[in-house]
């Protein structure tokens, strides 16, 4: 249970990139095949493209998040940080992220969410009930990837506690609003 909710304490740092990379990758190809588009680090929408862009969109989603988390890291942490520590982790703990995309394989899913990308919010309501499932799934893999993402930051700049905490979320809330910038470009 404890390799669960914290296995950056117990993963080695190849086995955490190595696991990362393949997600990474796998994420890409289903993003281009179903025509997702990465619009911020957590935000997804229907705009589609190739696999280049998409497997650029990730990149940078990721090392974008890394970057900062590494350079906070390396500023506020006693510790010595390594990079590849903060954006290994980091990889790896996107990978709840990359499982709740995975909701948009179901056709009906993906139809219902487009409803709602195109506007038809009555449309969309008579499936109310499968909106709620989707939102729970979300929610959950989501808290899943915020907690994976600190405790990932945590035990590779060794700034834990509250301080972590406060610092986690404030970086957190910087790229989100940074990203969709970054990913215009691509």
């Amino acid at each position: 249970m404890k390799k669960l909710i914290n296995p950056f304490r117990y993963l080695p740092l190849r086995q955490a990139l190595c696991w990362g990379i393949v997600a990474l990758i796998l994420m890409s190809v289903f993003c281009w095949q179903v025509g997702l588009r990465m619009s911020s680090i957590t935000q997804i929408n229907y705009a589609g493209g190739s696999l280049m862009s998409a497997t650029l969109q990730q990149l940078i989603a990721w090392l974008l998040f890394a970057v900062v988390l590494y350079a906070v890291g390396a500023v506020v942490s006693k510790s010595k940080v390594r990079f590849w520590d903060v954006a290994a982790f980091n990889l790896f703990a996107r990978i709840p992220f990359d499982l709740t995309l995975l909701m948009f394989a179901i056709p009906s899913v993906r139809s219902i969410m487009g409803l709602i990308t195109d506007g038809s919010f009555e449309t969309a309501m008579q499936y109310m009930s499968l909106l709620m499932v989707v939102g729970l799934v979300s929610m959950l893999f989501s808290i899943w990837y915020f907690f994976w993402s600190y405790k990932a930051f945590a035990e590779a700049t060794n700034i834990k506690n509250g301080k972590g905490v406060a610092i986690f979320v404030l970086t957190f809330v910087v790229v989100y609003f940074v990203s969709p910038y970054a990913l215009m470009l691509v």
